[in-house]
């Protein structure tokens, strides 16, 4: 009997030791996890911040295209850069031209679509401005408010906006999330 009671304390002895050790290792467990949730949460959550891209002034127009006396079609393409990537990029674009007042001289209402392409993605933007030479209207001859409809790779699912100027060069500066 005496033995079979020292056989059963040290079973309890081993059980409150094992009890000591383990719980501690599952509260390490669930903070581990817990921790693990919220940097995957974090991690998936949007990323973004101010964007800025310009277009080469050395940008061309690859066609055009006037099939009624009240529409025309461009398209272009050339060189960027952006503080979104390391690497110089390329915009392609597509732009719906529409006459003012009934003319398209001096002045035209421009739809753009450019899509800019880097390693890391693409960036789609839209917008709409009144192009005019400085005679009619002093100042740059694109000022007007972009918006970014989308975008690829790193860019995926992006949103965002800000302002587009242009003369020899096209300057968008805004913000992006993505």
């Amino acid at each position: 009997m005496i033995q079979t009671e020292v056989d059963q304390e040290v079973n309890m002895s081993h059980h409150r030791s094992f009890k000591l050790w383990f719980v501690p290792l599952i509260a390490a467990l669930v903070a581990t996890l817990v921790a693990a949730s919220v940097f995957v949460g974090a991690a998936s959550a949007k990323a973004g911040g101010p964007l800025h891209i310009t277009v080469s002034p050395k940008f061309e127009f690859t066609s055009f295209n006037c099939p009624a006396a009240d529409l025309c079609f461009a398209t272009f393409t050339g060189d960027v850069r952006s503080n979104l990537s390391t690497s110089a990029g390329r915009v392609d674009g597509f732009l719906v031209l529409t006459p003012v007042n009934g003319s398209f001289e001096p002045c035209n209402h421009v739809s753009e679509y450019p899509v800019f392409t880097f390693p890391e993605g693409t960036i789609s933007v839209h917008s709409e401005h009144t192009d005019c030479p400085a005679w009619i209207r002093p100042g740059p001859r694109i000022d007007t408010e972009f918006q970014v409809t989308g975008g690829t790779g790193t860019f995926s699912g992006a949103t965002g906006g800000g302002s587009e100027i242009g003369g020899a060069s096209i300057v968008y500066n805004g913000t992006i999330s993505f």
